[in-house]
């Protein structure tokens, strides 16, 4: 069904009776559905609105649409105008409208069919059931015309349509922009839970890297080396190879001293510490030996010591 000509609205039909010196105009408005109405011709209003033509009167005339005056009529469309109707051929000569037309066209009329001894409201129907949305594209005086009535008959709905949208945005903007901020929130502690984790992973695998590595000299070669410089009196409390920097915590990267030894422990004298550091010094795969404390254990008679070894 096409929806779009009860969309554009009434017809105005003008209802020509043709005279032998002239002619009348009659104007009806048909509503799709409805008894056409006749009103006073207007023709301002009527420029306004979709127009269709109805031709009566004098110079029209019926043939039944069998015979062959009808067939020659109907072949001849540039000399006559006919219109079929219940089996009979209704046409008038195209010359005979030519002044109606103008008339017409004056007044800022372009009728969108014209058509020869039919009822108003079945001009209107014959035009609706013709209609073609083509029609709107004709660059043609009837074209223009046609759509200029469509615009004038949408722009107050389609105003309607964008004012309600306005209404609609201006009543459902807050609650729409809280919730919009509570999603770029939940959207922004995902991402720095996933770049925390991504982090983790990245700490993980760099850690396992780390205790993964084959050093240079195997770990218990450096220990057996650093233990068989050790004097008789020194006694080693702690001997760690690359130890940690700072207290270990989750979440934080692993700080560790990197080749680095640390030897602590006890002697008697400072003599026994110095006999140590220097046997340290000559020993292989050690680059450096700094003794970083010595002091006396309270309550005691021997010294507590630890020394730094570069690897």
């Amino acid at each position: 069904m096409n929806l779009f000509p009860y969309i554009l609205g009434p017809v105005w039909v003008l209802d020509v009776t043709l005279t032998p010196d002239g002619h009348t105009i009659a104007a009806w408005r048909c509503r799709a559905g409805c008894e056409p109405q006749q009103t006073d011709y207007d023709s301002a209003a009527v420029a306004r609105g979709v127009a269709a033509v109805t031709v009566s009167g004098h110079g029209t005339v019926a043939k039944p649409a069998g015979s062959q005056l009808a067939a020659r009529v109907a072949a001849d469309t540039a000399t006559f105008l006919s219109t079929e109707s219940a089996r009979q051929l209704a046409f008038v000569r195209r010359e005979r409208l030519h002044g109606v037309l103008a008339e017409l066209t004056g007044a800022g009329i372009h009728p969108q069919a014209v058509f020869v001894a039919l009822a108003p409201d079945a001009a209107a129907a014959r035009w609706r059931e013709g209609f073609r949305w083509r029609q709107l594209l004709r660059p043609t005086a009837e074209g223009s015309s046609l759509a200029q009535a469509v615009v004038r008959r949408v722009a107050l709905p389609v105003l309607g349509f964008f004012l309600c949208l306005l209404a609609a945005n201006a009543a459902l903007a807050p609650s729409l922009g809280t919730r919009s901020r509570t999603l770029q929130a939940e959207l922004s502690v995902r991402e720095r839970t996933a770049s925390t984790a991504a982090d983790v992973t990245t700490r993980q695998r760099a850690l396992l890297e780390e205790f993964s590595a084959q050093p240079s000299v195997p770990r218990a070669v450096l220990c057996d080396r650093i233990t068989a410089a050790v004097p008789e009196q020194v006694v080693l409390t702690r001997l760690a190879v690359e130890p940690l920097a700072v207290r270990f915590e989750a979440g934080k990267p692993l700080q560790r001293q990197e080749r680095t030894a640390v030897v602590a422990g006890t002697a008697p004298a400072a003599d026994d510490v110095s006999a140590f550091v220097e046997r340290l010094a000559g020993a292989a795969r050690c680059r450096t030996v700094r003794l970083t404390n010595v002091e006396r254990e309270r309550d005691a008679e021997r010294l507590v010591f630890r020394i730094e070894i570069g690897l």
